[in-house]
């Protein structure tokens, strides 16, 4: 690669590295922030509300492409994720934590989107595949780096520190990309006079915050069920608004059958990578009693059979169909949950298992995101990736609540936890599994 490849791989790894380590890098002070503020119960929100942000902003990239040079849209992601890390760093108050945590997660999901366009305008198949492995493994790697740096920060300084470390990686990214986000291939938008889709942008804001709803309340299951409902009535109507239009906000039309599998497989996806990523560390310190950072260790082989997967991912197509390679990912990830079920309490067998579960994770990570690339059209490229990168958002958010409910659920026959997560990760990848198999039939059939 050159000086310019090479800076584009650097400023992505910095600008997924800042979106990946802030949950875990965060979550060692939220006792501290908590007790500081007096925040009880309300103490969640510090997530909550920087995830919202996310899933708001994932979207608005795609339409934001249509206007922008990517390197405009891509510094204010990171001034908006320093601007909150700032006023994080120098809160002193609860209420203004949560309006800076907002203001970051706004930085959060457009970077974390554009992570996913970039290497498309960059970089061509198969160096794209090591790319997007490399800046894909940097998630694993905040596991480790980011209890080490987080309880070296807690140790001799503030929580707020936590916050501020933010800035000098932002700046050294924003020059990067100043220096090499401009690419050949790139649509000059700016000239373009396409009236931006407010109807449709508003009802599928409406969907999303209905359907975050119905699977994250825990009050009453009535409500549950009308938010369902209410979610699929509203996403008919959105279908319907937007296949009438010539330039929609959601374009409909892209969504064939390849490609609903694929967002449907990568939010599953998404959910087990949460159970895996969250809550092994958790079983690994509650009930095997590590360290955080020792737990770092264990759950670090996902990371490096990810990263070691995309440098020959090329290669591993060949001996594959597309629907081979994906049942050969599932295979693999159901190997490796039978292997920690069976030997649960040593964790240098369960950091082996876990590379299956990297090379799992990469495949279908990588290969979801290329597919979406390249067969969607070069006009809705830029907005279908963001929705992807929603679809990812939504699963991890929905994935984290889902998996905590069912990791700390007591059930008289099962000893450890962690048997709870990997046997709703076997349910979700046998549905995976069936509903590749029987989409392949069905286009056979055809």
């Amino acid at each position: 690669m050159n000086l310019k490849s090479i800076g584009i791989v650097v400023a992505l790894i910095l600008i997924m590295f800042m979106a990946a380590i802030e949950t875990s890098i965060v979550s060692l002070a939220l006792p501290t922030i908590k007790h500081n503020f007096n925040a009880g119960g309300l103490a969640s929100l510090v997530f909550a509300v920087y995830f919202i942000a996310i899933v708001i902003a994932n979207p608005i990239v795609g339409e934001a492409l249509d206007r922008l040079k990517i390197s405009y849209i891509t510094i204010v992601g990171l001034v908006l994720f320093s601007i909150g890390s700032l006023l994080s760093g120098l809160s002193g108050s609860f209420t203004m934590l949560i309006i800076s945590r907002f203001v970051q997660g706004l930085g959060a999901g457009v970077m974390m989107a554009l992570s996913q366009i970039v290497p498309k305008l960059a970089f061509d198949i198969p160096l794209r595949y090591k790319v997007m492995g490399t800046v894909g493994s940097v998630w694993g790697i905040s596991s480790i780096v980011g209890p080490l740096l987080g309880g070296a920060i807690l140790q001799f300084l503030s929580w707020h520190w936590l916050f501020f470390i933010n800035l000098p990686i932002a700046a050294t990214a924003i020059v990067l990309v100043l220096l090499t986000f401009h690419f050949k291939n790139e649509t000059n938008a700016t000239k373009t006079t396409r009236k931006l889709d407010v109807k449709g942008m508003t009802v599928f804001y409406i969907m999303i915050f209905a359907f975050l709803f119905a699977v994250m309340n825990k009050e009453h299951l009535v409500l549950n069920l009308i938010s369902i409902i209410i979610t699929i009535i509203i996403g008919y109507i959105l279908y319907r608004y937007e296949k009438s239009l010539n330039k929609p906000f959601i374009p409909v039309t892209e969504f064939n059958k390849t490609i609903i599998v694929i967002f449907a497989t990568d939010f599953v996806y998404a959910m087990i990578l949460m159970g895996y990523n969250i809550y092994m560390p958790v079983y690994l310190q509650e009930q095997l009693h590590l360290s955080p950072l020792q737990s770092g260790f264990v759950v670090f082989p996902i990371s490096i059979a990810w990263l070691t997967l995309n440098f020959s991912l090329d290669k591993l197509e060949l001996k594959f169909s597309r629907r081979g390679l994906y049942l050969f990912a599932f295979i693999l990830l159901i190997i490796c949950g039978v292997l920690i079920l069976l030997v649960k309490e040593a964790p240098l067998f369960i950091a082996f298992s876990l590379l299956l579960a990297g090379v799992s994770f990469g495949t279908v990570y990588t290969k979801d995101s290329v597919i979406t690339q390249e067969e969607t059209s070069p006009q809705h490229m830029k907005r279908m990736m963001s929705l992807y990168t929603l679809t990812k958002s939504l699963g991890s958010s929905i994935g984290s609540t889902v998996m905590g409910y069912v990791y700390y659920l007591s059930l008289s026959f099962v000893k450890f936890n962690i048997y709870n997560v990997i046997m709703l990760t076997f349910v979700l990848l046998i549905s995976l599994i069936i509903l590749w198999l029987v989409t392949k039939r069905r286009e056979s059939v055809r």
